[in-house]
């Protein structure tokens, strides 16, 4: 393609933490964001986590992807599109009334 690079799509094999936390997911009335800190012990390398430290509601997958870049929740950019991932899914089975789980298909 006259000098542009093509790249073949593929998925990293390893996920790496985010230091700012990490989310759940889930949708009941409304989509449900929880999202906890990492706490690392002290002089411990293994990571702790579990400290939750607000919560998101919503029933769009932009507002709250809006919401956690502008409170500054997120530092990796894979971190960012998987969230954008889940919370599209998570839109989608609220509106058609799906099943949904965090990191599973939803069942068209």
């Amino acid at each position: 393609m006259n000098g542009i690079e093509k790249l073949e799509a593929e998925e990293n094999e390893k996920m790496e933490f985010d230091e700012k936390g990490f989310f759940v997911i889930t949708v009941k009335d409304e989509i449900i964001v929880e999202h906890y800190l990492n706490v690392q012990k002290e002089g411990d390398l293994e990571v702790e986590t579990g400290k939750l430290n607000k919560v998101i509601t919503g029933e769009s997958a932009k507002a709250i992807c809006d919401t956690i870049v502008r409170e500054g929740l997120v530092s990796r950019l894979d971190h960012a599109a998987y969230l954008g991932r889940e919370l599209q899914k998570a839109e989608i089975a609220l509106k058609n009334d799906f099943d949904y789980e965090q990191c599973e298909s939803i069942e068209l």
